[in-house]
């Protein structure tokens, strides 16, 4: 049974309709990246796996269970979820921030703590000298690296990611779909992950599902996506730099 299920699932705002019959499965230890334009419908899926939004047909499961029968809460408590505009409580440190949900699920003080730091030396952050800073004063990429530690905080074995790394800068970004990699090597959960940008899911997913007017219009290992067909595929490897894609693929004009 895979891990994560989608079947069927659709969602709609009044007569619109933002997903349309969408069916994926996810195993753990797997990253599947939701690849489209924008409004194609991923952030949405990537909302209704844990009810930020509620789905308007069909069924999604977490280890079996339908998402639907779990208190929402519970349920966002048990999943990490990293945002891009990092989410972080302006007035907690960064060791507060990390510990949120350990503290908000009654782990013990000295538990919190010591899962905070160890997840700032995971995630590239000096324990002693990040632990008591403030948001606003770390830099764009060491406050994505607290969200990404924030997420692992409880051990859940399910992880989601919303464009996390499209704020930064070219550098900075490449450091985090590094680190994000070494964090998934030892984590070894699951993970979905929203982006636009095919280098960064080339390079991160172990499969990628595009999106298209909130259909699925293939599903595809990044190997396999290289030699992909379908328009939408297609329109994204026109995008890579010359000689990075398949043949045909090119770098349109501006």
């Amino acid at each position: 049974m895979a891990y994560l299920s989608f079947r069927e699932v659709s969602y709609a705002v009044g007569e619109r309709v933002i997903l349309d019959r969408l069916s994926f499965d996810l195993e753990r230890g797997e990253t599947l990246v939701l690849l489209g334009r924008s409004g194609s419908g991923k952030t949405t899926a990537l909302r209704l796996i844990n009810r930020m939004l509620e789905r308007s047909g069909g069924t999604i499961t977490i280890d079996g269970t339908d998402v639907q029968s779990v208190d929402a809460i519970q349920l966002r408590r048990r999943i990490g979820y990293v945002i891009q505009e990092f989410g972080l409580l302006p007035h907690w440190t960064v060791e507060q921030n990390i510990a949120l949900v350990p503290k908000l699920i009654a782990w013990p003080p000295d538990r919190q703590r010591q899962r905070a730091r160890d997840l700032m030396a995971q995630v590239g952050l000096d324990p002693d000298r990040f632990g008591h800073r403030f948001p606003h004063e770390l830099s764009g990429g060491q406050r994505q690296r607290v969200g990404v530690a924030r997420a692992l905080a409880a051990e859940p074995a399910l992880l989601l990611f919303d464009e996390p790394f499209g704020a930064l800068d070219p550098v900075t970004r490449h450091e985090m779909q590094q680190q994000f990699i070494q964090v998934r090597e030892q984590f070894g959960g699951a993970s979905v992950f929203v982006t636009h940008d095919l280098a960064e899911a080339l390079s991160i997913g172990s499969r990628i599902a595009v999106l298209e007017s909130g259909k699925l219009e293939g599903l595809f290992t990044p190997e396999q996506f290289l030699q992909a067909e379908t328009p939408t595929a297609r329109a994204f490897l026109n995008t890579l730099p010359q000689g990075l894609g398949p043949p045909g693929a090119r770098t349109p004009r501006t």
